[in-house]
This record gives structure tokens, sequence and C-alpha cells, in this order.
């Protein structure tokens, strides 16, 4: 392994834990972070030669400091990094909670744009790094229930092209990868309260199908490596075709 690293946050749900097994099968360097120290040590028991686990709560903001300088430190400079650390809190508009939704802005907003900025910073990183963040096609249809974490991916969004123009100035790239429904533990929290005629309905308004994790993988490793050098700034939809549907 190279003295460089790629960063993983949320790595133990459905697309980060499968972003970061592709790496390592890629022969990469990949630091890997989740909350859950146990389960974290369990998805990647098998890898524990070939990347480097640091159980970290990135919604903890004031520690993020800490938390890059121990990346740095156990990875080397970052070639690449994969923000998929995130969760829902599905409720009417009328039922949200603030500490709901501060919780959601903390993980999916504050969180990544924290992290991009100390990534930023001289020595963390190499020229050319690349870094990835997920977003949700809750942010661009009417997701009841979703309001909190579709406003939330939403500023994700909107951070785009700011830092897109500032990071480019240091030779970093920045992308948004904005999927529909992926089947993953988090979405199962909402797929499962549905009856079946709901869940038929929602299956049917994909023509490809429900999307699975290995679905935004491909995209995730282009956005990585050379072959998307010449991109920043850009959100890739990636939805099996539900928002060009026929209504």
């Amino acid at each position: 392994m190279g003295n460089t690293s790629i960063l993983i946050t949320g790595a133990t749900g459905g697309v980060g834990l499968a972003t970061a097994k592709a790496l390592i099968n890629r022969k990469k360097r990949v630091v890997v972070t989740a909350r859950d120290n146990e389960k974290l040590n369990q998805c990647f028991s098998e890898y524990r030669d070939n990347c480097i686990i640091i159980p970290w709560d990135i919604s903890d903001i004031e520690t993020l400091d800490e938390y890059i300088k121990q990346v740095i430190v156990l990875g080397g400079p970052i070639e690449g990094f994969v923000h998929c650390a995130g969760q829902d809190k599905l409720a009417p508009l009328y039922l949200n909670k603030t500490k709901d939704i501060e919780e959601l802005l903390r993980i999916h907003t504050i969180a990544p744009i924290r992290l991009c900025g100390l990534i930023s910073k001289k020595g963390n990183y190499i020229d050319g790094a690349s870094i990835v963040l997920i977003s949700s096609l809750a942010a661009h249809e009417g997701a009841v229930g979703h309001t909190a974490y579709a406003a939330a991916k939403g500023a994700l969004e909107g951070f785009l092209l700011p830092a897109a123009a500032e990071l480019a100035d240091r030779k970093i790239r920045i992308n948004i990868v904005v999927p529909g429904i992926i089947d993953t533990p988090m979405s199962r929290g909402y797929l499962d309260r549905m009856d079946e005629s709901q869940l038929e309905s929602l299956k049917r308004s994909y023509p490809f199908g429900i999307g699975k994790p290995d679905d935004v993988v491909g995209i995730i490793l282009f956005l990585l490596n050379e072959q998307s050098k010449w991109m920043t700034g850009q959100k890739i939809f990636i939805d099996g075709g539900h928002l060009c549907r026929k209504v």
C-alpha cells in the first residue's frame, strides 16, 4: 500500500461498506470510519491488514480536528474522501423535532463541510485529491416524511459549487452523487413501514428496480480515479430511471 489514503465515513452502511470493500480489493489504502466500533470491526475483520479502522462519531463536530489528525497520522495524506455517513428521521412535518432536525443537519451537512475544510489544509491532501459527497433524490421530489433529511441534503448540494470553485485552487476536485432509493439498512427503516400496495407502487416508479449499493459504487470509483480528473462541481444522478419515468 502507498503512503496516501482514501477516507470513507459511514463505512458500515450499505454504500459506504460496498465502496470501502471495492477500494480495498483494488489495493487502495483505505481509512474506514463509523460510530459503532464493534460493527466496524466486524465488517472489516477479514480486511484488517488492508485498511485502517478509526471508530468515530463525526456528528460530534467539535472533535473533527482531532479526527482528521488521526486519519493523517495513520493513513497519510488524503487522496480521496467519500462521505457516506448518514441517517434519516422519518416523520410528518408537524411532528419534526428540533433535536432531530439538528442531528440530521450535523451528519449530512455540517460534518462534511467541516471535513472538506480540514482535508483542504496544507499537508492533509495530495494534488488531484477527489472528494465525493452523497446526496439523495429526496431533495429533488416530494419525499413525504423526509423533510428534514431532504433539507439537509439540499443544503449539502448548495455547498457544492462554491466549494468546487475554492478547492480548484488547491487542485482538489469535489462532486456529488445523487442516488434514488438504494436497498440499505437505512432505507429499510422506511421501506419496511410500507404495506404491500405502497411498496409495489414504489417499485413501479423505478423502471430499472430499486437500487443496490453496488449500483452506486461504480460512479463513486469513477469520481475517485484519474478518469474523472477533468470533473468538479458536478451532481450525478443515479436513480434507475425514476425521474424520467412515464407519468
